[in-house]
């Protein structure tokens, strides 16, 4: 690229300068590109397998919190149209369903798993 050799004195060196001054003073602009060099390792680091895997793990952490969106916004709506909480007797009953023993157990397995790991 041709420069001029006194580019201090262009019209745009000039004002490029002047909205630099208050970044450079207060030493922002090194936080600028700081910023800019992460993203280019980032950029260097991310090949297509990875970019893939991080797209696959997004899918998967969205699909299971719509999944559990769902899942309470359909339960909630099942409690509000009974009108008055379960008695404990319809709560011990609901834990003798297969649905709901399945479901703690998933609860209860996830808890082990978390507890292995610490």
């Amino acid at each position: 690229m041709n420069m001029p050799e006194d580019v201090s004195a262009t019209p745009g060196y000039s004002a490029l300068m002047a909205r630099l001054q208050p970044l450079i003073d207060g030493g922002r602009l090194d936080n600028i590109v700081d910023l800019l060099s992460l993203v280019s390792d980032l950029i260097d680091l991310l090949d297509a397998a990875t970019v893939e895997k991080l797209a696959n793990v997004f899918e998967e952490v969205t699909a299971s919190g719509w999944a559990a969106a769902n899942t309470l916004r359909m339960t909630r709506a099942e409690i509000m149209t009974q009108g008055k909480p379960p008695s404990l007797y319809a709560l011990l009953k609901l834990l003798n369903e297969e649905d709901t023993r399945k479901g703690v157990a998933v609860v209860l397995k996830t808890l082990n798993v978390i507890g292995r790991q610490l």
